[in-house]
């Protein structure tokens, strides 16, 4: 049964990401040599939820390293919306958002939870995603305080280590749960508005700390 179970996690590390791989055998002994692709992805999590205020949400795939969520709303005042994602990645990551938006604001954009899930999460991954302070919205971290969100897009919202040692893209075992929050302001008066996040994870070099490039496209 040990034997089984070690196969088992041996096959979903394959399966998360691609291994191209060349066999020699020479004199009774064979060596294998291969490169794993690095691989980082995001899928939606449970419905985004309103918060505050009145809004519509729809949130799209735009491949396995990419979302879009769009909102929209009947009248003007504060909107908050909470996105609940899921990140999966064999190699150091970023988490990179680009927004535009009519008739409203965007004042605040943060990450306001991040937790580990699943047997199949390098131990203490969680505890290692770094967040930039002006999107650190965690308990007990300095937090932007609903100011309007004067960095450009598009923006790295996290970076982290390798997240995933075996499993399959969508396993529920091998993932990092991040909570983003969305913060919109639409003039009062304001008759409708519309507003479009797009959100990609990209693999990044151990130790780099600026925005990877180019920033995959979602489609």
């Amino acid at each position: 049964m040990h034997l089984i179970n070690c196969a088992c996690r041996i096959a979903a590390l394959v399966a998360l990401a691609s291994l191209p791989l060349r066999a020699q055998q020479a004199s009774g002994t064979v060596t294998v040599t291969g490169q794993v692709s690095a691989v980082a992805t995001i899928y939606a999590g449970p419905a985004a939820r309103v918060v505050k205020g009145e809004a519509r949400v729809a949130l799209e795939a735009g491949g396995a390293q990419g979302l879009v969520l769009s909102l929209s709303g009947p009248r003007g005042g504060a909107t908050q919306v909470e996105i609940p994602v899921q990140l999966r990645s064999n190699a150091d990551f970023a988490l990179i958002a680009s927004w535009t938006t009519k008739g409203t604001t965007l004042s605040a954009l943060s990450v306001r939870e991040v937790r580990a899930a699943g047997a199949f999460v390098y131990p203490g991954a969680a505890g290692r995603m770094a967040v930039p302070t002006p999107f650190d919205g965690r308990a007990g971290t300095p937090a932007a305080r609903g100011s309007r969100l004067e960095l450009p897009p598009p923006a790295t919202l996290l970076t982290g280590p390798p997240i995933s040692m075996g499993g399959m893209p969508n396993s529920p075992d091998n993932m990092i749960e991040v909570v983003l929050r969305v913060v919109l302001t639409a003039p009062d008066g304001e008759e409708s508005w519309d507003a479009e996040l797009k959100l990609s994870t990209v693999p990044r070099e151990p130790g780099q700390d600026t925005l990877p490039a180019p920033a995959p496209a979602i489609m």
